[in-house]
C-alpha cells in the first residue's frame, strides 16, 4: 500500500496580484484537491490518501519583513489563509477514504497554549494584526509562512501515527503491502551469498 500526501494551499492562499500571480480561488483550490484525489493514475494505485491542511499565517511577523523589504500591501492575509485550511477539511470530509491530517490546527493550538493572557474565543487569529499579537506563533514560522524546525516536529508528531498502521502488531520480518520486495529479500543479496561461498 503507497501513501499519498497532498499539502497545497499556502501558495493559493496569497492575495491576488497583477506580477508574479500565485493567487488560487477558493473554490478553484477545492476543485483541484477533488481532482488529485479521484485522478484515474492516483486511483489506479490505491492509496492511502491524506489531505494536509496548509499551515497558519502570521501576518503580522510576514507584513513586517515584507514592509523592511519595501512592500507595502500585504501579500497574504491571516483569515484567508486560514479559509484555505477549511477548505481542505471540507474536501477531505467529502472522501470516506481520505484522512485528514489538520497542520494548520496542530500548529495553532500549540502556538495558542504557548501565548499567554490571548484569547482563543476572540473575533481574531493569533497573528491577525486585528488581534494585536502573533504570541508563540512567531517560533513556530520563521517568516510568517514557512514552518521553522520547531513546527515541522509538531507535523511529524501528527503524521507519524497515521503512517504503517497496516502493519501494527505484526512482527518486523512478516510486513506485508509493498509493491516491490523489501530490501532484504533483494536478488542481489543472493549474488553476495554465492560469491562469499555462503550459498546453500
Amino acid at each position: 500500500m503507497t501513501g499519498q500526501f497532498i499539502l497545497l494551499g499556502a501558495n493559493d492562499a496569497s492575495l491576488p496580484v497583477a506580477v508574479h500571480n500565485q493567487h488560487v480561488p477558493l473554490e478553484k483550490y477545492k476543485e483541484y484537491l477533488r481532482r488529485i484525489i479521484n485522478h484515474p493514475n492516483i486511483a489506479a494505485h490505491k492509496p492511502k490518501m491524506f489531505v494536509i491542511t496548509p499551515p497558519p499565517l502570521d501576518e503580522i511577523k510576514l507584513a513586517r519583513i515584507e514592509r523592511a523589504g519595501g512592500r507595502n500591501d500585504p501579500s497574504r492575509q491571516a483569515k484567508i489563509s486560514a479559509s484555505y485550511s477549511e477548505a481542505a477539511r471540507q474536501v477531505a470530509a467529502e472522501h470516506a477514504d481520505v484522512t485528514l491530517v489538520d497542520l494548520w490546527k496542530a500548529l495553532m493550538d500549540t502556538a495558542i497554549e504557548k501565548t499567554p493572557g490571548f484569547d482563543k474565543s476572540g473575533p481574531y487569529l493569533l497573528g491577525d494584526p486585528k488581534s494585536g499579537t502573533d504570541g508563540y506563533l512567531d517560533r513556530l514560522l520563521s517568516d510568517g509562512l514557512h514552518m521553522t524546525s520547531e513546527a515541522y516536529r509538531i507535523f511529524y508528531s501528527i503524521v507519524r501515527p497515521l503512517v504503517g498502521s497496516e502493519w501494527a502488531g505484526t512482527p518486523e520480518e512478516d510486513r506485508v503491502g509493498y509493491v516491490l520486495p523489501d530490501w532484504r529479500d533483494a536478488p542481489w543479496l543472493e549474488d553476495d551469498a554465492d560469491q562469499n561461498g555462503q550459498a546453500s
